[in-house]
């Protein structure tokens, strides 16, 4: 029998299943890799790295190795450095450029026939000859009519801009370009992005908040190293203005357009309130979470004192996702309500067959629709993956739903668990979950109330 922290009394975690048949796997072509641009490049240049996804030190290192788990987490770049060290990337950041081979001569940890790059002298290697752009980055001026760029201040808590692109984004992928398609796909006239990773879609030309200096959404974007895509609470606002809305061709008269075609974006409200815990076949209430928790991982009980405060943002009386939940209390220093990878699991992957779990704890901030970002969180072994952006909230109802992203950008359905109270463990569906650890627990849902 298997037993996890059996001391314990009461706990969270999260499975995914399948609620179809498997169906025959696709067989799929294994990439080609070839170097990029000769294979030796400088990094760290003026303290930069070439590629931002540093996958850490293996002492079986090969170039192979390197191209295989950049490949299975979507990545169109691997780089080998210094003999044992694996970076991923779609585009190279900074003045790194490439330079001569002797800067990249070290033999790899896991052949000593290969070489695996040198101190500050990275290997890059490029998957199916993706087109990566290369640094320093710039401020794009205007792009399909979007122009004008501006710096303002944001907030996790206060966004400027609450509308979404018309659709996700990968945070590994992200562009101005595509960040203006989205919103202008989704109805919008103005878009924004920050932190490199994220967008946001709105309609105000002068967005109400406070400017910032241009030099501060200073941040390249992931998936394009030439160009900025906001910074850390600050974003870059591309706004395109009433008279250079496309027309249509010349053709047939036709009946007038409705008097507004683009939707106005709805009101948003900050709600406040408690996140009750029942069971998901009965409804029965078990309980709301904590503000205390253990080892950093929430805890439920019905003890009325104790019930954490949660915030989140959402247009008034209808669904969100992707969206973070804060935590009044409950976590120091990660104030968001998200999920991270379990203790015992090998990675971050959940799915049908696999037993893998999530904890739900307090976690930093990743961007909607982003793989598990690598980091501290509040479990007490900090170095786990996390994702923030994982919930579906129907404001309305008070609904809440997780969909944790797989390291290959698969959405597994993802179910919540109880075990006596507070910790979780588990995924694939609930019968292995249980039969791996010996267990018989149910299935529970969350459903966020307001305050009064």
């Amino acid at each position: 029998m298997h037993s996890l922290l059996t001391s314990f009394a009461g706990a969270l975690f999260l499975t995914s299943t399948s609620l179809v048949s498997a169906a025959p796997a696709l067989q799929r072509r294994d990439p080609t890799w070839l170097p990029a641009q000769g294979g030796c490049w400088s990094d760290n240049t003026n303290g930069q790295r070439a590629l931002d996804k540093n996958l850490g030190g293996f002492d079986d290192l090969t170039p192979a190795k390197c191209q295989s788990l950049c490949d299975a987490q979507g990545f169109n770049l691997a780089g080998v450095e210094f003999g044992r060290e694996c970076f991923c990337g779609n585009t190279v950041f900074g003045n790194n450029r490439p330079t001569s081979a002797s800067v990249c001569s070290i033999t790899c940890s896991g052949d000593v026939g290969q070489t695996c790059g040198g101190p500050n002298g990275i290997y890059i290697y490029v998957k199916n000859s993706y087109p990566f752009t290369v640094g320093p980055a710039s401020v794009l001026d205007a792009y399909n009519g979007y122009q004008n760029p501006s710096c303002w201040q944001d907030s996790v808590n206060n966004r400027i801009f609450s509308g979404r692109p018309s659709t996700d984004i990968p945070a590994d992928q992200m562009t101005v370009q595509k960040c203006i398609d989205g919103c202008a796909a989704a109805g919008f006239s103005a878009a924004g992005l920050e932190f490199g990773r994220e967008c946001f879609c709105g309609n105000a030309s002068t967005p109400p908040a406070e400017s910032a200096p241009q030099n501060e959404c200073d941040m390249p974007c992931l998936g394009d190293a030439s160009r900025y895509c906001g910074g850390s609470n600050r974003l870059l606002t591309y706004h395109k203005p009433a008279n250079n809305v496309p027309q249509p061709n010349p053709g047939p008269a036709s009946p007038a357009p409705p008097a507004s075609s683009v939707p106005p974006v709805p009101a948003t409200k900050t709600y406040k309130g408690v996140i009750q815990v029942l069971t998901a076949d009965t409804n029965l209430v078990v309980g709301y979470l904590n503000k205390d928790t253990q080892v950093g991982i929430s805890k439920y009980s019905l003890d009325p004192t104790n019930r954490e405060q949660f915030t989140f943002t959402a247009p008034t009386g209808q669904t969100i996702s992707r969206a973070e939940i804060t935590a009044v209390d409950m976590i120091d220093g990660y104030p968001f309500l998200g999920l991270i990878e379990g203790y015992a699991n090998s990675d971050s992957y959940i799915g049908p067959g696999n037993w893998q779990y999530l904890f739900v704890g307090g976690v930093s901030h990743s961007a909607p629709g982003a793989t598990p970002q690598t980091g501290a969180n509040s479990y007490f072994i900090s170095a786990r993956q996390y994702e923030s952006s994982v919930w579906t909230i129907n404001s309305a109802t008070g609904d809440i739903t997780p969909q944790w992203i797989n390291p290959d950008g698969s959405k597994p359905t993802t179910y919540l668990m109880g075990w006596y109270g507070y910790i979780g463990f588990g995924s694939g569906d609930p019968a292995q979950t249980n039969a791996h650890f010996g267990h018989n627990d149910v299935t529970i849902k969350f459903k966020f109330i307001p305050n009064p």
